[in-house]
């Protein structure tokens, strides 16, 4: 066999194990029950949504807003470690990150797992973590979840530095 037939051969099978675009394609891995091969569940999961800043101190930072749109995604079929999905700074001194890991099961549905953490210091890539809040969603396949309004506040300044957050959590396929 030529060497040009080998690998329009090799391409033809690695083309049909992919589904959509993007997607990675299905693993075959034996479960914990034996030796039985399961196949894993991949899913796309979306997390979009807004968020309002308020930055109280400082001279030329007093009392500024800041607000946008949330939006990140990622493929999962079991447990991740929590990575950073999307971060945002505000006033020169406030970063406001979301941490995700989640986990599918056997019918397409994902559990997530979020940490929100509000740092404020003398600059936006301080490390002096002033407020956090984890929170866990199961979403059905092909579903969405709604979480209204987190709200992390500076406890070192009386609550005046905060941030309000608006998810909708999306299983896709």
């Amino acid at each position: 066999m030529s060497i040009r037939r080998k690998a329009i051969g090799m391409l033809a099978a690695a083309a049909a194990g992919l589904t959509v675009a993007g997607a990675p394609a299905a693993v075959a891995a034996p479960s914990a029950a034996g030796n039985a091969v399961t196949a894993s569940v991949w899913r796309n999961i979306a997390l979009t949504g807004t968020y309002t800043i308020r930055d109280d101190e400082g001279i030329f930072a007093a009392g500024t807003y800041c607000s946008g749109n949330v939006a990140s995604e990622g493929w999962v079929n079991e447990v991740r470690t929590p990575s950073v999905w999307w971060e945002t700074t505000c006033g020169g001194e406030i970063r406001v990150e979301k941490h995700v890991s989640a986990e599918t099961d056997a019918n397409g549905g994902v559990m997530i797992h979020v940490t929100l953490q509000f740092y404020e210091g003398t600059n936006d890539t301080n490390t002096d973590l002033d407020a956090e809040y984890h929170f866990n969603r199961y979403v059905p396949a092909g579903q969405t979840s709604t979480v209204s309004e987190i709200t992390l506040r500076n406890g070192e300044n009386g609550g005046k530095d905060w941030a309000k957050l608006n998810f909708v959590l999306h299983n896709n396929r």
